[in-house]
């Protein structure tokens, strides 16, 4: 009905103020209430001034007489949804600005910093390495082992292309914030602050330090749409819990000192252990470090921090992987040990396939859940949430090895 009609049902003209239209309401109103008016066609007439009443008394002011409601009601969804998008953008941007703060923090900057200018000369070098190694150890060693390595040739040349269009910026990421003061403020204990809280690495110690913080999620459930032949999305609906835990300065100082040690101890095997393969490098530093770092912990009296990293999915993990790196290895002479052709197309089936193999058969038994719980008592809120189902990290391909990986590191 157009909004001419509105008006002239009430006996108002277009404009009319709201007392006016609530006077001309009550005087309709009086004339044709069903009750005073015995009319048959009353009824009809009360209804639609009771309908042009609300809506003059919502829209009058802001139409015009040619409108309609229905344009009317659409201006009004169209004015709620764009403010729901207005309000949508304030909390992206006001999202992007608190992350931009905390990225410009040099606690948080420089080691992210740091981690891109490894990643991108890591990536550049792989991309050679990828390219040129099979390549080499075809021609100069076993040809056999081409066929297993033409993933990493293919996985060479897209890196480089990647990086080609960016090769003036590849290499000039930024500054470092922090300065020679705050990297030796790194190894100097920090003092205390006044807290009311316990720290729950440290024994009858304050949390005055720096908190812990530990992400638990939980898998509510996942879809999976296919889209042609490995051509596959799945997509999850995942809950959050973040956790801050409390932590003295004493506390905070030791875990900073057992990250040292990780990263030198590994550093130091991959560069001077007399051994050939650089896969058992890398692992001698893993398990060195470990040692070391768990030895400094326990004569510091601290708690580790990562010791909700250690569950039986991760120790079952880690040992395929040291039995299937020694089917293709070759011990002696002495400590010395080799590797075949092989490994790399081992190292990325691994990367690619152990997860969902690992979901795929031991999801078939009832202890599958007991599987991503901690080894090691986490304190009663930790344990309660991880009986609820919540876990350290998504068992994804590649993220599941990486993950642990630089939480246990750093």
């Amino acid at each position: 009905m157009p909004v001419k009609d509105y008006h002239k049902i009430l006996g108002v003209s277009p404009g009319a103020s709201e007392k006016e239209i609530k006077a001309a309401y009550r005087k309709q109103a009086m004339k044709y209430h069903p009750d005073l008016n015995p009319d048959q066609g009353a009824r009809e007439k009360f209804f639609e001034i009771d309908a042009a009443y609300d809506f003059l008394m919502k829209y009058g002011s802001n139409v015009s007489a040619r409108d309609t409601y229905d344009d009317s009601r659409a201006r009004e969804v169209y004015r709620r949804e764009r403010e729901r998008m207005q309000q949508q953008a304030r909390a992206r941007s006001e999202k992007k600005r608190r992350e931009e703060e905390m990225f410009n923090r040099p606690e948080y900057h420089d080691p992210i910093l740091l981690a891109k200018y490894i990643i991108h000369v890591f990536g550049l070098l792989f991309a050679f390495a990828a390219i040129l190694g099979p390549i080499l150890i075809a021609i100069f060693d076993d040809p056999a082992s081409l066929a297993g390595t033409i993933f990493f040739i293919i996985a060479g040349i897209v890196l480089l292309a990647y990086i080609y269009p960016r090769r003036k910026t590849w290499l000039r990421l930024g500054k470092f914030i922090t300065g020679w003061e705050q990297v030796s403020a790194y190894v100097r204990k920090g003092p205390e602050k006044p807290s009311k809280d316990r720290c729950c690495y440290s024994a009858h110690a304050m949390a005055g330090g720096k908190p812990y913080r530990v992400e638990l999620i939980m898998i509510l459930d996942s879809k999976i749409r296919t889209y042609g032949v490995m051509n596959h999305q799945v997509k999850f609906r995942t809950r959050t819990k973040r956790l801050v835990i409390p932590r003295s300065a004493r506390a905070h100082f030791y875990h900073r000192m057992t990250t040292l040690i990780k990263v030198l101890t590994l550093i130091g095997f991959m560069i001077f252990l007399p051994v050939d393969s650089l896969a058992w490098r890398f692992i001698g530093g893993i398990f060195a470090g470990g040692l070391l770092g768990t030895a400094a912990l326990a004569l510091a009296g601290v708690r580790s921090k990562v010791s909700y990293l250690l569950t039986p999915g991760l120790i079952f993990k880690s040992l395929v992987w040291i039995a299937s790196l020694s089917l293709i290895s070759t011990f002696g002479p002495g400590f010395n040990i080799q590797t075949s052709g092989y490994i790399y197309a081992l190292i990325a089936g691994l990367l690619f396939l152990l997860d969902m193999l690992f979901d795929l058969v031991l999801g078939l038994f009832p202890f599958y859940r007991w599987m991503f719980r901690p080894l090691v008592r986490q304190g009663k809120i930790m344990d309660e949430l991880y009986q609820e189902g919540y876990q350290n990290y998504q068992e994804l391909p590649v993220y599941s090895v990486i993950f642990p990986l630089i939480r246990w590191l750093f």
